[in-house]
């Protein structure tokens, strides 16, 4: 169980806080259900309510700073994703992503980064669908909102940790 001042991954909220944990929160909720109350940290007008007793949603805390610094000192080892065509890529984007997970939220960032350096035969660079622009946003707004509360860093050095420096943690 969560407490009031936790933050944690909702799939539906994205990062968010626990402002607090009480009983129908709104009227005609039931009155025996404990529920968390999350404002989600991407939607300033995101607030959900959430039985503390729901299983069908996925919720997780987020990475504490000895995980996310264990993270940190493990990303040039995250492998890019690989696919035969755009179809398919995509695909694995939206499966990556669907595990919610920092990981792979990485892994679709590093993909992309990769992609952005290729260049095509006659020496242009590869440019990105709307889709990759989604999917590289979505992931960074989750990625680095969770290992800037982990670590109390800014996006900023948070970004540089990721791909300048890989394991150096910015101070």
């Amino acid at each position: 169980m969560f407490a009031k001042g936790d933050y944690v991954f909702y799939a539906s909220g994205g990062i968010c806080h626990v402002e607090d944990v009480q009983c129908a929160p709104l009227p005609g909720m039931p009155a025996d259900r404990t529920y968390y109350v999350l404002r989600s940290l991407h939607d300033a007008n995101g607030v959900s309510y959430l039985p503390t007793d729901c299983t069908t949603v996925f919720l997780r805390p987020i990475l504490t700073s000895d995980e996310a610094e264990r993270f940190l000192k493990d990303v040039n080892d995250v492998e890019t994703i690989t696919a035969p065509d755009a179809k398919s890529l995509r695909t694995n984007y939206q499966e990556a992503m669907r595990k919610n997970s920092p990981d792979e939220w990485f892994r679709v960032l590093k993909t992309i980064r990769e992609r952005t350096m290729q260049t095509t035969d006659n020496a242009r660079p590869v440019k990105l669908s709307e889709t990759e622009r989604t999917f590289s946003e979505e992931a960074k707004k989750y990625l680095y909102t969770e290992l800037s509360l982990a670590l109390d860093l800014t996006t900023a050095q948070i970004e540089a940790c990721l791909f300048e420096n890989g394991s150096k943690i910015a101070e």
